[in-house]
Formats: structure tokens, sequence, C-alpha cells
């Protein structure tokens, strides 16, 4: 979230956490094709109106329960503004954050210093780089910062999927930022893809390098993940109401989305409004036939839970409890499993959830993974940390 713009993302997840209709879904099925520029590899065949195929049985991540330890905590990060989105290259141990500029950067091409303001509404983003170590014992890891990005006129980074390429890295993300000058934001029409490569000058969404798909005609919102023990490409988008279809990875490379492998309408998560309020939507993350959704705000958060101009706002995130809320769904039925109010990571000052990935520990073991949390922490502006906890408590099927 932007820190000047407390109630942006608020106002903007409302319809990902509203009741959404069977009949916005079934308007959608079938009609994704691909758009791509002259760097896009192919395009869409014509959309039939088959149904999806149901996905098989796979482990399911208990989102219930104690959380383990930090991954790693407070860890200072580049350009230090809060984190918005996060994924893992399992092959060769990386960790990719997607973050808000902020204000007071020059970048090649521009006469002055842009304000963070500017840069959020024209959909500006840092994409930075940290190579992990080894992992403890304990489970607990360590990383540092090896590259970073600038990425212009992109959108807001909700969502960020991580390919591995043999030792390089490819990148899937929202681009072609529609401004929405009442909220001062933006949000990616369309999808790109992209290799990472460490650089101060920004890689711009006109530039030719860049893959564009279109798998939702007539979408907004579009963001991307990536389930990387099935190597299938996750598309949220908004179309009558918030929505999500998976597709196989290599066929969307090849700008093919003609055939979802599965497709639901974002189910409307059930808690008590009266203490947690309606938590900003932040971050979605897939591994097998589950979705995984992260709600919640930072400590403090004032809202006016109930529409009622007459009554106070109140806090929906309080401090050293927070509105943190992680939700397991079938992909299969679009049915909700569990939704679990975490206090990870509760001593954290600030504290604001903000992204989900899976983390496959060890290649040789690609049946053992983990649903990883991200925390924006720090009590100052311009000088916010990172911190990721996870949840590796597997149901068979």
């Amino acid at each position: 979230m932007n820190d000047s713009r407390l109630d942006r993302r608020s106002f903007l997840s409302l319809s990902g956490i509203a009741a959404l209709s069977a009949a916005g879904l079934g308007a959608a099925a079938g009609t994704a094709s691909a758009a791509g520029t002259a760097g896009a590899a192919g395009t869409a065949g014509a959309a039939g109106a088959a149904a999806a195929l149901a996905l098989p049985p796979s482990k399911l991540i208990r989102v219930e329960g104690n959380t383990g330890p930090a991954y790693f905590r407070e860890k200072a990060v580049h350009r230090g503004t809060v984190i918005q989105s996060m994924g893992f290259d399992n092959v060769n141990r990386r960790l990719y954050f997607a973050q808000l500029i902020g204000g007071g950067l020059q970048l090649k091409g521009e006469p002055a210093p842009l304000s963070g303001d500017t840069r959020d509404l024209h959909g500006d983003l840092a994409i930075t780089e940290w190579t992990l170590g080894a992992d403890t014992a304990e489970g607990a890891g360590s990383a540092r910062i090896t590259g970073f990005m600038y990425l212009r006129g992109f959108g807001h980074g909700v969502g960020i999927g991580v390919e591995p390429s043999g030792s390089s890295t490819y990148l899937w993300t929202e681009v072609d930022a529609v401004q929405d000058t009442t909220n001062g934001t933006s949000r990616g029409r369309r999808l790109c893809r992209f290799k990472f490569a460490s650089s101060s000058t920004p890689l711009d969404a006109t530039s030719t390098s860049l893959q564009k798909f279109t798998p939702v005609p007539g979408s907004v919102n579009n963001t991307a993940g990536i389930d990387p023990l099935n190597n299938r490409l996750v598309v949220r988008y908004s179309l009558n109401g918030m929505h999500y279809r998976i597709f196989d990875l290599a066929a969307a490379r090849a700008g093919d989305f003609s055939t979802p492998l599965a497709e639901i309408a974002e189910p409307a998560i059930s808690i008590d409004r009266n203490r947690y309020g309606q938590p900003s939507f932040q971050g979605y993350a897939v591994a097998g036939q589950y979705l995984y959704m992260l709600h919640g705000n930072s400590y403090g958060y004032t809202q006016d839970h109930d529409g009622d101009a007459s009554t106070p706002k109140i806090v929906i995130s309080p401090p050293g409890e927070g509105n943190t809320h992680l939700t397991s769904v079938d992909l299969n039925t679009g049915q909700i499993i569990r939704t679990f109010h975490s206090k990870a990571g509760y001593t954290l000052p600030f504290r604001e959830p903000e992204g989900l990935a899976v983390q496959i520990p060890k290649a040789s073991e690609p049946g053992v993974f983990r649903l990883c949390m991200g925390f924006a922490s720090g009590d100052t502006p311009g000088a916010r940390t990172a911190s990721v906890y996870y949840k590796d408590s597997l149901i068979q099927p």
C-alpha cells in the first residue's frame, strides 16, 4: 500500500471480498485469448465453450494453527518502500519482491525526481531480487539483495509470477497501467513476461522486449502468479467481479489461453466485521488443487466498517492482534475450505500483510512445500522492512 493514501487499497479491494454472482463467471468462461506484441510468442486460437477440466487431487496446506518461525525477519528493502507481492525461483533459490518505487528518484529520461504519489498513479514499480542462503535445521532462512529493476507504466504490483528458466528467471506481471485518478493509483490492463535483468535503467511498458498477453478479453485489474509444483499460470482479473483462471504455463507462454484448467469467482471471506472490518486483499498463491488468499491491514488501520456515516470509524487491525486472515479455497468447487485469523509476526511494528508465495525448500523434494506470507514492517515511511513467515503443515489428498 502507498504510505500516503491509507484508504486506497481498502476501496479497491471491496470487490474482492464481496459476493460474486455465478452469472458473472459464466459470461467470462471460455473467452480467453492472447494478444501479443511483436515480442509475444504466438496468439491464441478461437476459444470454445467447453467446460474447464477438474484439477487432480493434491496436498492441502493447513492455514489454521500456529505459524512456524520467521523465514527471515525485518530485512531492509531496496528503496525502503512497502512490499506489494512476492514469488520464489525455487530452482535458483531466489526471491523476488514487487514494491512501489516511492518518491525522490529520478530515472533515465525524466527531467526531475518524481513524488511517490505520481509514481503510484503512473504504475511505476521496483522489482528486487534476493538470493537465498541455506536454510537452518529449524527452517529459518537468510537472504541478501543481489539485484533490482524499475518498471514504468505497469501497475500496482498486487501479484508476481516467477518462472525459472535454466539459471535465469522470467517474471510475469501486470502491464499497461490504467490510471485511477480518483484514488491516485493504477492497475494493469494486461499481463506481460520478461527476463529479470538487474539495471538502474527502467523497463517501460512500451518496450518491444515484453511478451504481452490478454488472457481474458475485456478484463481489467489483471495480475499473475505461478504454481511451481505443477507449472501452471494463475491469472486474477476483474470482469463482473474478481475471478481466477488457471492455465498450463507452457501453453500460456506460447500465447494459448483457450483452455483454462480451472476457473472460479473469488469467494467472499466470512469473518467478524464488527471486529476486523473489511480487510484489504493482499495476495494469493496456488498449489495444485488449492488457492490461498491473504487479507489484512497495517496496525492501527481505521475503517467505516458498517457504512453508517453517523457511527465513528473503528480500528479494524489492533496492534498486537491485527486483522490478517489466511484462506484456503478449492479450485474445483470455488468453495472456501477454511479462513483463519493469523497472528504471525504479531510483534512486528506497523505489520501489514503483503504477498503470498509457494516455496519448495529443496528441489530434490518437490512434494514438500510451504506457503509463505510477506509482511511489511517498520514505523517510518521510507524505511520499511520485509519479513516472511510460513505454513508448512500438509494434509494428504
